[in-house]
């Protein structure tokens, strides 16, 4: 996805649930003070993805899967942790898991991908300074190392990375797009940009 095509879609996010962009600047700008060295290159996640067959999990998976990469995709994490040993290639998250569990995984060799966004800061100041290393992303204007790959949650971001760094096959796992509330419709822009970007 080009970054115009994400910002066409962004700002009718922002206009569907009221968010304010503003704070979405804030958070990545935060993110980027915080990290200072940690702040990774994005070559690091082509490294892993490129030419590869990868399956991407989401909340709802069930049983373990094999690939050549994983990406766990937010709380995700907590259920592929009980499934499996593995440690997943690449996390892609917004950070509502806690902060020992992104730690744990990126010292067992798990890249982060960290997301920044207006209602995520307080989770920004808990967890940067706890890992070592991470690529960060922004679903605003990216700057220095902070990028915007598209995508509005874990999964669907998760999803657009994989493709963006020339993922060989891309397959979904405990992908479910029903939802009441606010939940429903962040499931519901999730899909659409998956269809849009034709991986479902």
């Amino acid at each position: 996805m080009k970054l115009q095509e994400w910002f066409e879609i962004y700002y009718q996010i922002l206009s569907d649930f009221g968010f304010d962009e503003k704070m979405d600047q804030e958070s990545a700008k935060l993110m980027h003070k915080l990290a200072g060295g940690k702040l990774l290159d994005k070559s690091e996640i082509e490294r892993i993805v490129n030419g590869k067959n990868v399956s991407v999990i989401g909340g709802a998976i069930t049983s373990y899967v094999e690939d050549e990469v994983i990406i766990t995709a937010g709380k995700s994490i907590l259920r592929w942790m009980k499934m499996s040993s593995r440690v997943p290639d690449i996390h892609v998250t917004d950070m509502e898991e806690s902060a020992d569990i992104l730690s744990f995984i990126q010292k067992k060799g798990c890249l982060l991908v960290l997301h920044a966004h207006g209602d995520n800061i307080e989770r920004i100041r808990d967890v940067i300074p706890r890992v070592e290393s991470f690529v960060g992303t922004t679903q605003h204007r990216p700057f220095n190392r902070i990028y915007n790959f598209g995508g509005f949650t874990d999964g669907d971001r998760a999803v657009l990375i994989a493709k963006r760094f020339g993922a060989r096959r891309i397959r979904l796992h405990g992908f479910s797009f029903d939802g009441e509330g606010i939940k429903g419709k962040k499931l519901m822009w999730a899909k659409k940009i998956l269809e849009k970007e034709g991986v479902i």
